[in-house]
């Protein structure tokens, strides 16, 4: 199947060594671009939509649990975005 097309896939999410997998039924898995922490949601069965964007990997735009939408809370997502910024102004600071 190409890139950019749409997936919605059910499994249970595991720690991979570079971020989260979703374990299939058959035994498959995709590698999972999740922008968060799913530390709770670890070893839990749930449904993710995404694009895939490689091989095996899925760029997660929504995520089921126990048939309710998941979002990070907003505390979640202030501190990740304070730290993108912070990490990008390093970045640039060591530019210069």
């Amino acid at each position: 199947m190409p890139r950019g097309t749409i997936h919605r896939e059910t499994g249970i999410l595991r720690r991979a060594p570079l971020g989260y997998a979703l374990e299939m039924n058959g035994g498959s898995s995709w590698m999972l671009d999740i922008n968060g922490s799913m530390r709770t949601l670890i070893g839990k069965r749930l449904t993710v939509e995404g694009k895939r964007m490689g091989f095996d990997l899925i760029y997660v735009d929504h995520i089921w649990v126990d048939g309710k939408l998941w979002k990070l809370s907003i505390w979640k997502r202030v501190v990740l975005w304070l730290f993108s910024s912070t990490m990008i102004l390093g970045i640039v600071l060591s530019l210069i």
